[in-house]
Parts: structure tokens; C-alpha cells; sequence
């Protein structure tokens, strides 16, 4: 179930506040022989960008992704069915 938007969320080993639902992230996780998990690296935010390929030709464009005057970055975002 998704909070509330504007509510505090816990999100990456903290509290923030977002007036968006979702949010991006990848955290990476090893298992040792003894079955112990282990948490080796997380990344969110703008951090993720070089695992998406469309946002590397974006940047080279003349006015890059166009984000400014925009509520938030990356605002222009859609769901593919959720127009």
C-alpha cells in the first residue's frame, strides 16, 4: 500500500517527506555461506541514472531533460498506462 502523499515515509534507512508515492532505488544484498544477509550498497535519486540509457542521450540534448519550472525533478515521469 502506498502512504499518504505528504506524510512521513521511511525510505532508504530514514524518515522524509514527499509529496510523490514512489520513489526509485536499488539496494544490493550478499549472503554469506552461513546464510547471513548482508546489505553492500544502496543507491537512489539521481544516483540511478546511469542504469537508465534514455537519461544519458537526454542529457545531451539542448535543453537536457527540461526539468526547470517543474514542481520536481523528473515530474514528467508517467506510468506508461497511467496518463
Amino acid at each position: 500500500m502506498s502512504p499518504e502523499k505528504g506524510k512521513p515515509l521511511r525510505l532508504h534507512y530514514g524518515t522524509i517527506v514527499k509529496e510523490m508515492d514512489e520513489l526509485p532505488g536499488i539496494s544490493i544484498f550478499a549472503k554469506d555461506a552461513a546464510g547471513n544477509v548482508y546489505h553492500t550498497y544502496s543507491c537512489y535519486s539521481r544516483g540511478l541514472d546511469m542504469l537508465n540509457g534514455a537519461y544519458h542521450m537526454m542529457d545531451l540534448l539542448p535543453k537536457g531533460r527540461d526539468e526547470e519550472g517543474l514542481p520536481y525533478t523528473m515530474s514528467w515521469v508517467r506510468h506508461r498506462d497511467r496518463y
